[in-house]
Formats: structure tokens, sequence, C-alpha cells
């Protein structure tokens, strides 16, 4: 994912935009045989298209081909310029532009999220939002855990809900004392499977060890500087060049 160079680090009313079922649709539309397809069952559904387009190479250009097609008749005819578009995705498009044209050739672009605040990564590959119903968006960091979710949120909610750059950065710092000075070993492990978590040990790097083993660790054991610079960094360095 690379996110528009030419637009600001931290953004307000991003749309996105894209199209529902994009596979199964566009095949309906063009009269391919769907019926075998359950289309209320979203996993069911794609693995079973992902299967039909192994199998036939054919499909899987045709399918790829009209998606990138469609997706570009959207953005000419709505006239989306190369400052509107922030990102164009396989499926759909983030834009801060309300799409006027939303249905072309039967093909329905719809808006499926507004993002009130929208920050990128430093590097411009990785985002995370708040959109209308609260509900926060991260795109491009896996490995995380809910705890690591809600300081995002915090990013995105109460750093930036103030007219005071002051208290943006006062904000800020407290964001990173709170993860260097945490004393909640939870707050550092990432989930793998058979309630295992992955975890890093200062001199001793990527561990994985037992959820029960982790909430009995010593938290100044853990390499938290190394979690701060992973997951909150990027996103730290941007808020402070918008408001320098």
């Amino acid at each position: 994912m690379q996110i528009n160079k030419n637009l600001k680090l931290i953004l307000r009313d991003v749309y996105l935009f894209d199209i529902e079922a994009c596979h199964y649709t566009i095949m309906n539309k063009l009269g391919l045989d769907v019926s075998e397809i359950n289309y209320e069952n979203k996993i069911e559904r794609n693995i079973k298209i992902g299967k039909m387009m192994r199998k036939n190479p054919r499909l899987t250009s045709l399918l790829r081909n009209t998606t990138q097609s469609i997706i570009t008749e959207y953005i000419r005819e709505n006239k989306i310029t190369e400052d509107e578009l922030v990102i164009r995705q396989y499926d759909g498009i983030l834009t801060t532009k309300i799409l006027k044209v939303n249905n072309i050739g039967g093909i329905p672009f719809n808006l499926r999220k507004h993002f009130l605040i929208f920050i990128m990564s430093i590097d411009r590959k990785k985002y995370i939002a708040i959109d209308t119903h609260k509900k926060v968006t991260i795109k491009g960091i896996p490995f995380r855990n809910e705890k690591i979710d809600s300081v995002y949120s915090q990013l995105c909610t109460d750093v930036l809900n103030t007219a005071s750059k002051k208290m943006i950065f006062i904000k800020l710092q407290r964001i990173k004392d709170y993860i260097l000075s945490s004393n909640d070993p939870i707050l550092f492990g990432i989930p793998i499977k058979d309630n295992r978590v992955n975890v890093y040990l200062k001199g001793y790097g990527e561990m994985v060890v037992s959820f029960q083993t982790l909430k009995i660790m010593d938290p100044d054991d853990i390499d938290k500087e190394r979690y701060f610079k992973y997951y909150l960094e990027p996103f730290t360095k941007s808020i402070v060049i918008e408001n320098i």
C-alpha cells in the first residue's frame, strides 16, 4: 500500500468507496454462472471464487482487468484529481471527494466509511483512522493486540481533539511515557495461537511464551523501546511534522 505523497500526513474527511463483493458482482454482471456460490457467506464466497480463479487463469485475468477498468472509470467519471485520491485499492478508493457518480454499468460503487481523522505513517505505507461510528481502522500494521489498538484510538481522538499545539505535544509525550514505563506485560504480548504470545526481550529479541508466563514477567525485561518505534513512532512523527 502506498499513500499519495502529495497530501498532508493528517487528513480530515476521507471517504472509502468500493465495489461490494467485487468478483461475485462482476461475474454476475458478465453473465457467468454464480449459482453455486453462496453470496451471503463472505468467507465461503471468497474461497469458492478463489478456487475458480486458480483453476482458470483466463477467469483470473478477466476479473482483475475488469476490476481495474471499473475503478479507473469511476475515478474518471467523478473527475477525481491527483490531489483528491488518497489511495487506490484493488476494488476501491479512498478519496477526499464525495462521489456523485456511484453506479456505472450496474456495478455500484458504495460509500463504506467516512473517516473523520486519517493519519498516515511517516513512510506513507500505513494508516490509522477513525470513522463516524467512532470505530478505528488500522491498516498496514500486523501482529497487534487490543491494548495497542486502544493507543491508536487515543492518537485519533484524544491527541488531535484539541486546538492547542502545545497540548498535542504534551499528549504525545504521555503516550510515549505510557509505553516506555508500563508495568503491564500484557501490553507487549502479541497473540499467535494456542494461548501463546510473541514478546521482545532486552538482549534476547523475539521469544514465544505462554500467556500465563507473560503475565508474571518482569516488565523491565521487555524491550519497550522496540514496541514504541515499531507501532507508534511512524504515526507520532507524522503528527509532530504536521504541528510544528
